[in-house]
């Protein structure tokens, strides 16, 4: 987990779609999520993941950094698509998986995963700052976007703290033995609920002394390319249209 936060993080900062308003990447991967969530999945999904990995390399992102980061969500929507498979009869007590089940399982998985990688390509190519600078633009409260953005250093924080002790554990075989295990992991909770206690009571204090909810200075949002929304929106419409057309004449 601490791996693939930071990774998002270090990739999206040195992604040459940084400079890119957030406004452009918003409508290119909302239009894919949208359209995986809405349209029929045949051939939209194929489709839409071909958009994804045909962005990624002017995006400056890498297969395998996609891969490692979709395998938590992947692995949580198989689970739960494979639950909405099964079929149980409390009469008879018998458990069955219906062609439909399986037919609806497998939609949901598609869609659900397609609308993932959409999300993490959006975040893999946008530094959180520039979100809430976006955001802060748009009326959002600053109280709102300053604990957004104390949340936010303050999980990487924790993150860090979590993998040095982690780290002091093995070196001193905390994890040698199933008993040494649970007390390391014991001890390591307790060490990072104290730390993040701490942290937050600081991090209170600092927002307290800067005029909580005054907006600072940030950066300007670079200028929207009405070009590169034009190309998306025409390529959801082929999309649209190619799904539609698929629906017609099957």
């Amino acid at each position: 987990m601490a791996s693939s936060a930071a990774g998002i993080d270090t990739v999206a900062w040195r992604s040459p779609w940084r400079q890119k308003s957030v406004a452009e990447k918003a409508v290119l991967y909302g239009g894919v999520t949208v359209l995986a969530l809405t349209l029929p999945p045949w051939p939209t999904i194929l489709l839409l993941l071909s958009v994804c990995l045909i962005t990624s390399k002017p995006a400056g992102i890498r297969l395998g950094h996609m891969l490692r980061c979709a395998r938590g969500p992947a692995t949580f929507i198989l689970i739960a698509a494979a639950s909405t498979m099964l079929s149980v009869d409390l009469n008879n007590w018998q458990l069955s998986v219906p062609q439909e089940g399986v037919v609806h399982g497998a939609t949901l998985a598609a869609r659900a995963i397609t609308a993932s990688i959409a999300m993490l390509m959006f975040a893999s190519t946008t530094p959180i700052i520039t979100v809430m600078g976006s955001l802060r633009r748009l009326g959002v409260p600053g109280p709102c976007i300053d604990v957004v953005t104390v949340m936010y250093r303050l999980v990487f924080v924790l993150l860090e703290s979590t993998s040095v002790i982690r780290q002091a554990q093995i070196s001193r075989l905390g994890y040698s033995t199933a008993r040494r295990t649970l007390n390391s992991a014991g001890l390591l909770t307790a060490a990072v609920l104290n730390r993040a206690w701490s942290q937050a009571s600081r991090l209170e204090m600092g927002l307290a002394g800067r005029d909580f909810g005054i907006s600072m200075p940030t950066l300007d949002e670079p200028i929207v390319n009405w070009r590169f929304i034009g190309a998306c929106a025409l390529t959801f419409g082929a999309i649209v249209g190619a799904s539609l057309l698929e629906g017609i004449f099957p």
